[in-house]
C-alpha cells in the first residue's frame, strides 16, 4: 500500500531542482536500506539527480535532500516510510516550487535567524507525533539557508540517541543544548530557535537541559559565565520537582568551588523572603547542602516563628552545616 502511494505521488513531481546526496556509504542494515530508498526515488522520479559524497556528520550513513544551488540541508538518518512519507514528500515539493509550506507568521519569525543552527529530531517509526515535527523542522530548513535538519531514527543510531539521552520520540535537540519532547517539540520549535539565535540562555533553556538529565552541561554553562547561575536560581521556585531537584544537584556541585559559593549565597539567602512553605523548605534545604556557619544565625532566626515543617528543615540545615564545617 505505502509503495503504490508513493509511487503514485512522485508521479506528481519534478526532479529536476533536487538534489540527493548517499552520505558515508557502509555495508551495514542502514546503509542498504537507504540506497534502496535512493535507488526507489531515482526510478519513479528519473530527473532527480543522486550522488554519492562525504561529509562531517554526526553518526553515518545518511541521505541529504538538498536543492540545485545547495542552500537547503535537510539530512535523513531514517528511511521516510510510513508515516515520515508525507514529511518527506513535502519536503520534495517545497524544493521543487521553491517555497516551504511554512505560514506568514512563521517567516517572519525565523527571518531574523544569524546563527547557525541544527536540528536534530530523534523518531520511532511507530510514532505518532513524529511526522508533525519532522515536517516543521524540514520546512525550517527549506525556507532558511542558515537551518540545518536532522531526521534520526533513535533504532537505528542508537549511539548517538544515547549521546542525547533520548527516552521519548520525538525529541528535538537544537544545537545540542535545547531539548523538546513530545508534543511540545513542533508547538515550541519556532520558539526554541528563536532562543538559539540569542546570545544568553534564559531559564526555560536550563530547565529543558535538567529535564534531559543534562546537568553537566548547565555546571559548564554555570562555570563559563556567571550570568547562567542567576538564571538557574530562578528555577529553585520552579513547579516542577524535578527542575528543582536538578538545580540543586548543580548547585552543590558548583559550590565545591568557594568563588561560586560566594557569588550564590547572597541571593539564596534573599530568596528565604517567601511566604510559600515550599519554597522556603527547599532553600533551607539547600542551605543545610551548601551553607556556611555565616548563614547559620539567619537559618535559626526563622527557625524560631517557623511552622513545624519549616523549623524541622531549618534545624536539620543548621546540624549539617555545623557538622560539614567542623570536618573542614
Amino acid at each position: 500500500m505505502f509503495l503504490e502511494t508513493a509511487i503514485s505521488d512522485l508521479k506528481k513531481l519534478s526532479g529536476k531542482k533536487i538534489k540527493i546526496y548517499l552520505i558515508n556509504n557502509q555495508q551495514s542494515e542502514i546503509s542498504l536500506k537507504l540506497k534502496d530508498f535512493t535507488l526507489f526515488l531515482k526510478e519513479h522520479l528519473p530527473d532527480i539527480k543522486i550522488k554519492i559524497k562525504k561529509e562531517i556528520l554526526p553518526a553515518y550513513p545518511a541521505i541529504k535532500l538538498t536543492d540545485e544551488k545547495e542552500k537547503i540541508q535537510i539530512y535523513y538518518m531514517a528511511i521516510p516510510e510510513g508515516g515520515e512519507w508525507l514529511p518527506f514528500l513535502k519536503a520534495l515539493e517545497a524544493i521543487t516550487t521553491g517555497k516551504s509550506f511554512l505560514n506568514q507568521k512563521e517567516l517572519e519569525r525565523i527571518k531574523n535567524i544569524k546563527k547557525p543552527i541544527e536540528i536534530k529530531v530523534f523518531i520511532t517509526p511507530i510514532c505518532p507525533f513524529c511526522p508533525l515535527v519532522v515536517e516543521k523542522a524540514n520546512q525550517l530548513a527549506i525556507a532558511h539557508s542558515s537551518i540545518k535538519t536532522f531526521v534520526i531514527d533513535s533504532n537505528f543510531y542508537s549511539d548517538l540517541a544515547k549521546q542525547y539521552k533520548v527516552t521519548a520520540s520525538p525529541t528535538v535537540v537544537i544545537n545540542k543544548d535545547y531539548f523538546l519532547v513530545g508534543t511540545e517539540a513542533r508547538e515550541k520549535l519556532i520558539d526554541f530557535l528563536e532562543k538559539a539565535n540569542q546570545i544568553m540562555y534564559d531559564a526555560e533553556v536550563l530547565k529543558s537541559l535538567l529535564k534531559q538529565a543534562q546537568a553537566d552541561r548547565v555546571i559548564e554553562l554555570c562555570q563559563k559565565d556567571e550570568k547562567y547561575l542567576y538564571n538557574l536560581l530562578s528555577l529553585l521556585k520552579a513547579p516542577e520537582l524535578f527542575t528543582r531537584i536538578g538545580v540543586m544537584r548543580v548547585l552543590e556541585e558548583l559550590a565545591e568551588k568557594r568563588e561560586i559559593k560566594e557569588k550564590i549565597l547572597p541571593s539564596i539567602i534573599a530568596m528565604l523572603d517567601t511566604k510559600e512553605e515550599r519554597d522556603k523548605g527547599d532553600i533551607l534545604f539547600l542551605l543545610g547542602l551548601i551553607g556556611n556557619l555565616e548563614v547559620v544565625p539567619i537559618i535559626q532566626k526563622i527557625a524560631e516563628n517557623a511552622s513545624p515543617l519549616i523549623k524541622e528543615i531549618a534545624l536539620e540545615a543548621i546540624e549539617q552545616i555545623k557538622e560539614r564545617e567542623t570536618l573542614h
